[in-house]
């Protein structure tokens, strides 16, 4: 997983400038947390909003792309995930 943080640009009223990149690897049960609808609904009530983008994988029909923006719209976090092979 790519996780890729922004923060909203002084003076501009929908532009983000990219402040950290984390790369790191997670197992099949993060992913399902992270990606599930449910935990994308809870954040939806919190104020904030959620946007998975869906794409064929080697594992299926799957979420690659999380876009999560914080309530008050100033961080924006874009996780990607990429799908290994194992077989």
């Amino acid at each position: 997983m790519v996780q890729k943080t922004y923060t909203k640009k002084q003076g501009f009223k929908n532009a983000y400038q990219l402040t950290e990149t984390e790369e790191s690897k997670i197992d099949s049960l993060q992913y399902s947390r992270i990606t599930s609808t449910d935990t994308c609904k809870w954040f939806r009530r919190l104020g904030g909003s959620e946007t998975a983008t869906r794409e064929y994988t080697c594992n299926g029909y799957t979420v690659t792309k999380l876009i999560s923006t914080s309530p008050d719209k100033q961080i924006k976090k874009v996780r990607e995930f990429n799908f290994v092979w194992l077989g």
